[in-house]
């Protein structure tokens, strides 16, 4: 192992474990290897740079500030109206209500921290007024917030693409029926929980009087959103950038003309959140970027690729390994930065072996998911555990059965590549 190798491996986790910010701990490993390799501080600061001068990135912050917008503006409130009133006759309701309310919101704002506020500060106080625990509250929406990530657009999913040369449409269209899938998984999980932990069925005044359908066309500018977003990247309207954009206008002329509620106030607190959460992202991509490019200089991928080929060259088995390994660092690496630095490490990987890097990305995107509900850096019990009160390692306790089921999800996905593929291939057909 070079003196490279030994901080790569050394310096960035004593870093992590000390608690230094994360992309703090990226940047300095980065430049410590940069060093080492007697490169150019301009080199280094060039790599950072181009970190983020990319062109795809731009999507990320609109399609938060579209997410925020409707937050602020009472759009977020239709939709959970609706699967209120769809499911609100059902023990254990609200639980199933949060899931699939932040599977629907995950749809716009591409965000698993961002929908855990967004549905949590809504859903949490209104479960425990009602009877349900506060742990069960916190834990259901926590792992509801995970589906912001796999379903589409996914800010993750589009840093996959643009660093394995891959369409952006293609891993949204494969994150599609996996995403489906789990939200369904967790809302019957969320049900089999309710019962065992004796949560109620709603009260009276909680359900909705009106009907289903009543309440649809009251939402029907929330509800199109995502169809207006998916709709024009499958078609070939405009591309994942353009469509960012168009939610953010559509949002904002909704929110501000339909539902009224978008005041001044409202509006600075959408750019407000938005300019932190984007600012606090780029620049751990940033860093990222730079750590990203040592370990390519550093033949790393070719070192792990080679050392996964000693042990099998049979795909499944090589998948297997690489899922142990991701669930593995996914508890002290954040969302973004394991995909950045593992994205260049193993995709190469598993194109060798025969593995399309559509369905790769789903697997990758699949176990950082996870990652948002293990500890240490599990970024979702934090946002939870603010919103409910509880201390984390409370909520911890109680998030296992879904832990469990997003473990059985990643299984089905590993092992059927059709899930994933099916719609790309009809895409493109």
């Amino acid at each position: 192992m070079t003196s490279v190798q030994m901080v790569l491996a050394v310096v960035l986790p004593l870093l992590l474990l000390l608690g230094v910010p994360i992309y703090a701990a990226l940047g300095l490993t980065g430049f410590a290897a940069a060093y080492l390799m007697d490169a150019q501080l301009v080199f280094a600061s060039q790599a950072i740079f181009n970190g983020v001068d990319n062109f795809a990135l731009l999507a990320i912050p609109a399609f938060i500030l579209a997410g925020n917008i409707m937050e602020k503006g009472g759009l977020t409130h239709d939709i959970i109206r609706i699967f209120r009133r769809a499911f609100g006759g059902i023990p254990g309701s609200l639980g199933i209500v949060t899931i699939f309310s932040c599977m629907f919101f995950a749809a716009i704002s591409g965000s698993g921290p961002g929908t855990v506020a967004a549905i949590g500060s809504i859903m949490i106080p209104s479960m425990i007024r009602y009877g349900y625990p506060a742990p069960y509250a916190a834990s259901v929406t926590a792992t509801g917030g995970t589906l912001g990530i796999l379903i589409p657009p996914s800010n993750p999913m589009i840093i996959y693409a643009v660093i394995a040369n891959v369409s952006i449409a293609d891993v949204f269209a494969a994150g599609l029926f996996p995403g489906l899938l789990m939200g369904l998984v967790l809302a019957f999980t969320a049900y089999l929980v309710a019962k065992r932990t004796g949560a109620v069925v709603n009260n009276e005044d909680e359900i909705e009087t009106e009907s289903v359908a009543v309440l649809v066309w009251k939402g029907k500018f929330a509800l199109f959103l995502p169809v207006l977003i998916l709709g024009g990247i499958y078609s070939g309207i405009f591309t994942p950038v353009e469509a960012s954009v168009v939610a953010v206008v559509y949002a904002l002329l909704v929110a501000r003309f339909v539902y009224r509620k978008l005041d001044k106030e409202a509006l600075s607190s959408a750019f407000e959140q938005t300019h932190r959460i984007s600012g606090a992202l780029m620049i751990v991509v940033a860093c990222s970027t730079l750590l990203a490019t040592m370990i390519t200089l550093e033949n790393v991928p070719q070192q792990i690729s080679e050392a996964f080929s000693s042990i099998s060259t049979n795909p499944l088995i090589i998948l297997l390994w690489i899922n142990v390994f991701l669930l593995f660092v996914g508890t002290f690496m954040e969302t973004i930065s394991a995909i950045i630095i593992l994205a260049p490490i193993l995709v190469p990987l598993v194109v060798a072996v025969g593995i399309d890097p559509v369905h790769f990305g789903i697997i990758l995107v699949t176990n950082i998911q996870i990652a948002f509900l293990t500890p240490p850096l599990g970024v979702n019990l934090f946002v939870a555990s603010q919103i409910s009160q509880l201390p984390v390692e409370q909520i911890i306790r109680s998030i296992w059965p879904f832990l469990l089921a997003l473990l059985a999800v990643l299984a089905v996905v590993t092992l059927v590549p059709e899930l994933s593929l099916f719609l790309p291939s009809l895409l493109h057909s």
